[in-house]
């Protein structure tokens, strides 16, 4: 079980520094890419939590994989995260990081819950309507229910929009209860 508190700790350092120098933008959408990375390839999760796999080589992969593509900052906040070997931590600092900006008034993150795997264009799509309806720009999270049976549920400023087929048959069981 990790301790969140310590993820907290990693991603305010994180933000801080980032803000300071002007590239919270970047370095959220690249926390979130590493995200997406560690959520859709298992093999990369156990690769960087792996204990017998050296720090050297951790920080090698890094710098092959994400160099010239990510900030140094973020670079090298992986290499620190891989020397105390706490990049185990990477989706808890990463939820944490949006949680700080959100805070802050920067963004408002969302989850959207949907049967089945939302595409770049769909998921785009509803960024989109979400930042401008809501003017802020909007992190969104995904997480697969296929329990929904179809459509999604989107969750954001502490309230739940129901648009699943799921949603829609208890409405219309509870309409015909009374």
């Amino acid at each position: 079980m990790r301790d969140p508190e310590v993820a907290e700790r990693y991603a305010e350092a994180l933000y801080s520094l980032a803000r300071e120098e002007g590239i919270l933008d970047r370095v959220g959408e690249e926390l979130s890419r590493l995200r997406a990375l560690w959520d859709s390839l298992p093999e990369f999760a156990r690769f960087l939590q792996h204990p017998l796999i050296p720090v050297e080589l951790k920080e090698g992969f890094f710098d092959r994989a994400f160099g010239g593509r990510f900030h140094p900052y973020t670079l090298n906040f992986l290499k620190l995260l891989a020397r105390k070997k706490r990049l185990g931590y990477l989706p808890l600092i990463q939820r944490a990081f949006l949680k700080v900006a959100e805070k802050e008034g920067r963004l408002i993150s969302a989850t959207v819950r949907s049967a089945m795997p939302l595409s770049e264009e769909e998921l785009s799509r509803l960024r989109g309507a979400l930042e401008k309806a809501l003017g802020k720009p909007v992190a969104l999270e995904t997480e697969e229910a296929p329990e929904l049976l179809a459509g999604a549920e989107v969750r954001l400023l502490g309230r739940r929009f129901d648009l699943s087929l799921l949603g829609r048959l208890q409405a219309l069981a509870a309409e015909l209860k009374g």
